[in-house]
């Protein structure tokens, strides 16, 4: 990175649609504000502000302050396609760690190799599998080589201690694959506005790439339909 300062960041948390959702969310708005702060983000979680706020200034496209710098205001208001070959060399500039180590080739490279280049920035725990997921996204969308062999660590597992259900409740089992609640990170939570109607809540994995982001669209849309068919059908009887 280019100072002092922003050395010691560590790389993004969030998942890397978040961070595109939040980039455009700004282009939508056909301005770029003159800092970046959480009230532009009033409906997402306290982590969640943090995590995009925290990701521009590793990135080197805000200050310590948040004042945006003339990368990031033309990189916003670029279309998809404008902005691949800039944030590829954002990218490379801002790993460096990953580039300009001779002794490491990010192409042929293992995941134990990568996961011992992040382990070097003292990351440990969940925030080394969201790091590496955030690059491995970003990569993949803008075109960077990355080895084959390389995939983002499993989130490590809680304690094994079990939770003792409330009074005259009963414990719920949970899904081995489902974020624990008492990690908000894990997870990613937006609204989608119905006008006159409640909003839909949408809870989703941070660590889904492009591809689980376009099977679960598909996946969202048969479901609809097959949903009010058959809610048709009872209408019906």
């Amino acid at each position: 990175m280019a100072t002092k300062t922003e050395k010691s960041l560590t790389p993004p948390l969030i998942s890397h649609v978040s961070l595109t959702s939040f980039l455009n969310q700004i282009r939508d708005m056909g301005t770029v504000p003159s800092r970046i702060d959480k009230t532009l983000m009033p409906k997402a979680s306290g982590s969640q502000s943090a995590g995009t706020i925290a990701a521009l200034r590793y990135l080197g496209l805000i200050d310590v302050n948040g004042k945006p710098t003339e990368q990031f205001k033309s990189l916003v208001l670029a279309q998809d396609e404008d902005r691949k070959a800039v944030m590829a060399q954002i990218i490379t500039k801002s790993y460096g760690f990953l580039f300009d180590d001779e002794e490491f080739d990010l192409q042929e490279a293992s995941s134990g190799e990568m996961i011992d280049k992040f382990r070097a920035l003292e990351i440990s725990g969940s925030t080394l599998t969201k790091t590496i997921a955030f690059f491995l996204a970003a990569a993949k969308e803008y075109g960077i080589a990355v080895s084959p062999h390389i995939k983002a660590p499993p989130a490590p597992k809680g304690n094994g201690a079990t939770r003792k259900p409330s009074k005259g409740k009963e414990e719920v089992k949970r899904n081995d694959d489902e974020p624990e609640d008492d990690d908000p990170e894990a997870v990613e939570r937006f609204e989608i506005p119905i006008p006159g109607k409640s909003s839909v809540k949408v809870i989703v994995p941070n660590d889904l790439d492009a591809d689980d982001w376009e099977m679960l669209q598909h996946m969202i849309t048969v479901y609809i339909k097959r949903w009010k068919n058959f809610k048709d059908k009872g209408d019906a009887q």
